[in-house]
């Protein structure tokens, strides 16, 4: 029998009005925002900037994707599209999103 990875969780991702928490193991990481201040277009660019920065690491230690689990009625649905999230499907209650190349 194969057992699952255990996620771990790691803080540590702060924005100017955001922060970011992830989920990982070693088969996927997952981005969380438990906390979003305000959301200007200049708070935008400046998540969008990090994305793309941090899938550089992500990429570079082995990740062929990063994941967002958003609930269904949260306005983060348009937010990770914004950002180039493409949808992949349900799990559980939760939209699932994926970022890659």
């Amino acid at each position: 029998m194969q057992s699952i990875p255990v996620s771990k969780s790691l803080h540590g991702i702060k924005g100017s009005c955001f922060s970011i928490r992830l989920e990982y193991n070693e088969e996927f990481i997952i981005v969380h925002l438990p906390t979003i201040d305000k959301m200007t277009k200049e708070v935008f660019l400046e998540m969008k900037t990090l994305l793309d920065n941090w899938w550089m690491f992500w990429k570079t230690v082995g990740y062929k994707a990063v994941f967002a689990a958003v609930e269904p009625e949260s306005k983060m649905n348009k937010l990770v599209c914004m950002l180039n999230f493409e949808y992949v499907g349900k799990d559980n209650d939760w939209f699932v999103y994926e970022f890659k190349e």
